[in-house]
């Protein structure tokens, strides 16, 4: 389904990056403070949520890895065809309800 696009380590973080189609990205890394994960829509995205954080962690040694993967993030969303969206059927119009006077919702008197 997804190809790993990106998979090793920058300082003591272990990173591996996924993409099933140009639309998506899914990155897990685990740091010395726990697994997170992420799912991101575009490359800018990933930028902010994922690189930032782990160029805060890296310091100078990891920049040039950051690049990297960067490009290698890039590179595959060209490769990757978007997914194609099928046309959505417009909804359905229903029939309004009828609504009743205020005299016919009573019951009757006796």
């Amino acid at each position: 389904m997804s190809d790993v696009i990106w998979e090793g380590n920058i300082e003591s973080t272990h990173l591996r990056l996924e993409m099933p189609h140009a639309g998506k990205i899914i990155s897990e890394w685990r740091s010395p403070h726990g697994i997170r994960q992420n799912s991101s829509k575009s490359v800018e995205e990933f930028e902010k949520a994922v690189l930032f954080q782990i160029a805060l962690g890296s310091g100078e040694k990891g920049k040039a890895a950051i690049k990297e993967i960067r490009e290698a993030v890039i590179v595959a969303a060209s490769e990757r065809p978007a997914p194609e969206r099928q046309p959505e059927a417009p909804p359905k119009r229903r029939k309004p309800k009828v609504r009743q006077h205020r005299r016919s919702r009573r019951p009757p008197r006796r």
